[in-house]
């Protein structure tokens, strides 16, 4: 959709098109000269531009493209915004039919063209100076020789944020730039990515220009290797105010246990809670059901139950970050019903946590596997309570790795989260990525397959308390009942043995124990909840007592209580105590 018709062109005639980029662009040699043709093949124009945005859009924003140009920017965003809208201004006139075939071919409907000279306000025509290579035109006459002048319609940046209400900017106007965002209002405004042009105005005055930027909240990414092109991005209030956390989890058969770990994360500040289950047997889905109607959680049955697919824990997570609640959450968190979040400041809460820390877009959490603590038969009561021996916190080198959970700060920033870690939308080096001693790290940025850290010294803030056993009895009900992740996959005795730690009580949990006390008390007002709750303790004992009276799940006791025999040994060497990261 273009406006100002009677600026167009007769339309294009052209004999080839070049695919770049996903996109299908006509071959008009006196636009696409040698400079830019090369670079077109091979998908390489334009594509630093192109490659900041895809990582930058969501399907609701609203971009302003500043400098058509060939149509690409437009475009491709236009693809990238099924619930947006793009707006582009191109002062060349030469180039307006050009924008609106490559539209037409890439059949591109949301987006408007208008032609136009932007200014910081509206005001008389302007004079715009075209070159041979239309990339290099301009309103400025003095840079190199031009071939055609033209008077131009002078369009205000400040009316056109205004009406069209800009979400992100991209802006290649060739020099204009230079002063054209002062006094300007950029509060609505998420993201900009700006070419400057320091040939023309000089590095002082670029300096000045991202310096007046930042003074409207929009900081630079870091530059990784010198560029002209820019993404400067909204930095939040740091830490954020009344911040939404999301916890997503699955279950299957953890009834005894849910209200300790509930009543644990809403002590310290975790504000949404949505659970998925799938073919429990124990009273695990008609407890969570209580709990959803009284508002203290989101129970759903896993989609992946719906689809047919066996893989429950990723298309769980899928499916969240569909949700309204993930949209309106600041941060999110996946992890299990056996993990807890151990705060270490003195408040042990996520807010005290979020002060003692720098901004950052991921935060992993090392955890700390608790053994069976030489417990052979189910108790009601808090895991913990009762299982607080755990692994060393200062494990030799060779046994230091462990694995992660992770606080991920929902921006554009992120493209997905998964269990472990999410998916950046930026490149490794431009992350902050910290462990939990609030030190940064590298390694998940760097690696996307990385789930684990180097536990030493990533602690010092906040822990992942993991109690993937329990005692012996509820480590055969898990390992009946299978991996809550994947359909069909069995927990190992090898999973058992690496995970049976105990040899040391140096961590506390005082803080998480007493907030979580409080909203318990709570929980325990409410006679229908604990009943259901004493009904899940009865299926879990009832689970066990019909193992036990299997022959098969009696000798893989038999061969379970023996390792723990073996465990049961002095303290080892300092060292030597540690753990495979978590499946």
């Amino acid at each position: 959709m273009a406006d100002n018709q009677n600026t167009l062109e007769p339309p294009l005639s052209y004999d080839e098109i070049i695919d770049t980029n996903g996109l299908r662009v006509p071959f008009v040699p006196n636009i696409i000269t040698p400079n830019i043709e090369k670079p077109l093949r091979n998908g390489r124009y334009e594509a630093g531009e192109l490659n900041h945005l895809k990582s930058l859009l969501k399907p609701d924003d609203r971009l302003l493209d500043l400098g058509g140009g060939l149509g690409l920017v437009a475009a491709t965003a236009a693809k990238l915004l099924p619930k947006g809208e793009v707006l582009s201004i191109e002062a060349h006139p030469g180039l307006l039919p050009m924008i609106q075939e490559v539209w037409r071919l890439n059949t591109v409907s949301n987006a408007t063209l208008k032609h136009g000279l932007i200014s910081k306000t509206s005001g008389a025509p302007g004079k715009f100076y075209a070159r041979t290579d239309f990339w290099a035109s301009s309103a400025e006459p003095k840079s190199r020789p031009f071939t055609a002048e033209h008077d131009v319609q002078t369009l205000g940046l400040d009316t056109l944020i205004r009406t069209f209400r800009p979400t992100i900017i991209s802006c290649d106007i060739e020099g204009a730039e230079q002063d054209l965002f002062d006094d300007l209002d950029l509060s609505q405004v998420g993201a900009i990515v700006l070419e400057t042009h320091p040939k023309v105005y000089g590095t002082k005055a670029r300096d000045a220009l991202l310096q007046t930027l930042q003074s409207k909240g929009l900081a630079a990414h870091p530059q990784p290797r010198p560029s002209t092109v820019y993404i400067l991005e909204r930095t939040p209030n740091w830490p954020p105010e009344n911040p939404r956390t999301l916890l997503a989890t699955c279950m299957k058969d953890e009834g005894p246990f849910i209200l300790e770990w509930l009543a644990w994360h809403k002590a310290i500040g975790i504000t949404d809670i949505v659970v998925f289950s799938n073919d429990c047997t124990d009273g695990t889905d008609t407890l969570l059901d209580h709990l959803d109607a009284r508002g203290d959680l989101t129970h759903l049955p896993n989609p992946a139950s719906l689809l047919g697919s066996g893989y429950y824990q990723p298309t769980a997570l899928n499916y969240v970050q569909t949700m309204p609640v993930f949209r309106a959450a600041d941060f999110m968190l996946s992890i299990d019903v056996d993990e807890f979040v151990n705060i270490r400041t003195p408040e042990g809460t996520l807010e005290s946590l979020l002060e003692n820390l720098p901004a950052f877009d991921v935060l992993s959490i090392s955890e700390l596997n608790h053994g069976t603590n030489d417990q052979m038969h189910f108790q009601p009561g808090w895991v913990t309570d009762l299982f607080p021996a755990h692994q060393s916190l200062k494990p030799g080198r060779w046994r230091a790795k462990a694995g992660v959970k992770s606080l991920t700060r929902l921006s554009k920033r992120i493209e997905k989260v998964r269990n472990h870690r999410p998916d950046l939308a930026i490149p490794p080096a431009d992350a902050v990525w910290l462990n939990g001693s609030g030190n940064p790290v590298s390694s998940l940025a760097d690696d996307p397959n990385e789930n684990g850290l180097d536990s030493r010294r990533a602690r010092d803030l906040v822990s992942l308390e993991h109690y993937p056993l329990r005692s012996i009895d509820s480590f055969l009900v898990k390992a009946w009942r299978g991996d809550v992740v994947i359909k069909g996959k069995q927990v190992s005795n090898a999973y058992f043995r690496r995970r049976n730690r105990g040899a040391h009580h140096e961590m506390d949990l005082s803080n998480g124990k007493s907030l979580a006390r409080a909203v318990h008390a709570e929980f325990e007002k409410d006679m229908t909840l604990m009943a259901l709750h004493e009904a899940c303790n009865a299926a879990h004992q009832a689970r066990i007592d019909d193992l036990n009276a299997d022959p098969a799940y009696r000798a893989r006791r038999a061969e379970i209580v023996n390792i723990a025999e073996e465990q049961r040994t002095p303290p080892p060497a300092k060292g030597t105590d540690g753990d495979a990261p978590n499946n």
